[in-house]
């Protein structure tokens, strides 16, 4: 097979890198609305994994679309663990005796680098690692084995020592006492990244990496001037949006969110058009040889992986004990129990042994982060802290729980197509994002106080003009889904 014949049958770069900035800014608006943290980042670098197999053109990796799309879920998982809203009050809060907008600026131009550059990475050495050609099997098994340790060592040397009572924080340090940074965790994984990927010659990831950076430190700084001119009126006097600022229906933070999506979906994507001829004769050659590099027996893959989901399942309890201790309010419990303790020990279950078995070529692993685990982890979210002033909130548990259980049957005994999957993971979050919006305590109350119709929509604020944009794209990116995946 002649090695170019991937490249001439690629999609249009343009259309990619489009539909790319389209579906991050949807699914990095989500991550700040329906879910936060790690798990919330799964989304939009799921998306964005899927859509770079799709540019490819290549049958062979689109049949295996939910390999990449777990890898890039997975790798933008790792950068969600900084804490960056206090960080933020450097730039935006002009009263507040931290406001150094410079410092602001460079702290989370480096912030957004360290996130987008470790899932951008993951993404390109996950694309490197499954033609087969690259890396060996061991440089996986190590590489992902070590990550909790290495974790622990760049939190040590970077981000101690951290005590609120002492008021002791790092050297280097841009949150506030109250906000616990943990940046250096990615600091080690990137630099481990970087040496294996010099080690083996993988100019790809690399270049994936570097448009990695690129967007989370340009779009960082674009989202956060955008928001800082939204909040404070311009110099003639004027309010950047105008009326629609009176009326209190503008929501500076989700613009934010939404242009950071967009400025790392372009260059990310951008780096992918630019890397891929790199890659392309390697994938020609798997696909003349027999498919993606697959290095796990048939058997051991099938244990593991569901080994795995059930780990997944079972670190829902640890967030039980505190929500027992403190009847609906689970936030209460950060007072008592020290999340971080926690949050630690679930975060391998959700990015470090799946991620090697998906690195090592495992379907079935890779179905179950994209189908069962894309709704388990806004339903433990949403079911345990969003709804928990809900006034029905035990049924409303309850009915989270039996989807949960039709979703993991479906799972076990059906799997899901990449356009179901792609289906599911948008409306979801989206579905989730209304129930607590629109809930009918909000609804009621804003109308009772509402003289008007008018004044009733604007009631809800910023979500009413949010949300419309939300489905306005979740409308083009299900009509591209359908077209091009089922």
């Amino acid at each position: 097979m002649d090695p170019t014949m991937i490249e001439q049958t690629t999609q249009n770069p343009v259309a990619f890198i489009a539909i790319s900035v389209l579906a991050m800014c949807f699914g990095w608006g989500m991550r700040g609305s329906a879910i936060g943290g790690e798990k919330g980042a799964l989304l939009p670098g799921a998306l964005l994994g899927i859509l770079c197999a799709w540019y490819t053109g290549s049958d062979m990796l689109l049949e295996h679309a939910l390999i990449f799309g777990a890898i890039g879920a997975m790798g933008h998982a790792f950068g969600a663990m900084e804490p960056y809203a206090s960080v933020m009050e450097m730039v935006l809060h002009r009263d507040s005796p931290r406001y150094n907008p410079p410092l602001g600026y460079l702290a989370l131009a480096f912030k957004g680098a360290i996130w987008s550059g470790i899932g951008a990475a993951i993404l390109g050495f996950g694309f490197s690692a499954l033609t087969g050609q690259v890396y060996k099997w061991y440089d996986i098994v190590i590489f992902c084995a070590q990550i909790p340790i290495a974790q622990e060592i760049g939190y040590r040397i970077f981000n101690t020592p951290y005590n609120v009572e002492k008021k002791l924080q790092p050297k280097i340090c841009f949150s506030s006492i109250n906000s616990r940074e943990e940046w250096g965790r990615n600091v080690v994984i990137i630099f481990e990244l970087l040496i294996l990927m010099i080690v083996r010659n993988d100019i790809f990831s690399i270049l994936m990496w570097i448009g990695g950076l690129l967007g989370g430190s340009i779009g960082w700084l674009i989202a956060i001037t955008f928001y800082d001119k939204e909040m404070h009126p311009l110099k003639n006097g004027k309010w950047l949006f105008g009326k629609m600022e009176k009326l209190g229906i503008v929501d500076g933070w989700k613009i934010m969110e939404f242009t950071q999506g967009c400025v790392q979906g372009f260059m990310i994507s951008g780096a992918f058009v630019l890397g891929w001829p790199l890659i392309a004769d390697k994938y020609a050659v798997a696909e003349a040889t027999g498919g993606l590099w697959y290095m796990l027996p048939q058997n051991l893959d099938t244990i593991l992986s569901w080994v795995f989901c059930g780990l997944i399942i079972v670190s829902i309890f640890l967030f039980f004990i505190p929500y027992m201790r403190n009847g609906n309010k689970i936030t209460q419990a950060f007072g008592e129990v020290d999340m971080n303790i926690v949050e630690v020990l679930e975060r391998p279950c959700y990015m470090v042994f799946p991620l090697a078995l998906v690195l090592l070529g495992s379907d079935l692993m890779a179905n179950i982060m994209c189908g069962f685990v894309m709704y388990y982890v806004i339903a433990q979210h949403d079911g345990l802290e969003r709804y928990w002033d809900f006034k029905n909130v035990t049924l409303v548990r309850i009915v989270i729980i039996l989807i949960g259980a039709a979703v993991l049957a479906f799972q076990i005994f059906c799997g899901f197509t990449l356009w179901q999957a792609w289906a599911a993971m948008l409306i979801e979050y989206i579905l989730f994002d209304l129930v607590y919006f629109y809930r009918p305590k909000r609804v009621i109350e804003n109308w009772k106080k509402s003289k008007s119709f008018g004044q009733f929509l604007c009631a809800f604020k910023g979500d009413i003009t949010v949300l419309p944009f939300f489905h306005i794209m979740l409308v083009a990116l299900l009509v591209f889904g359908y077209v091009q995946f089922a």
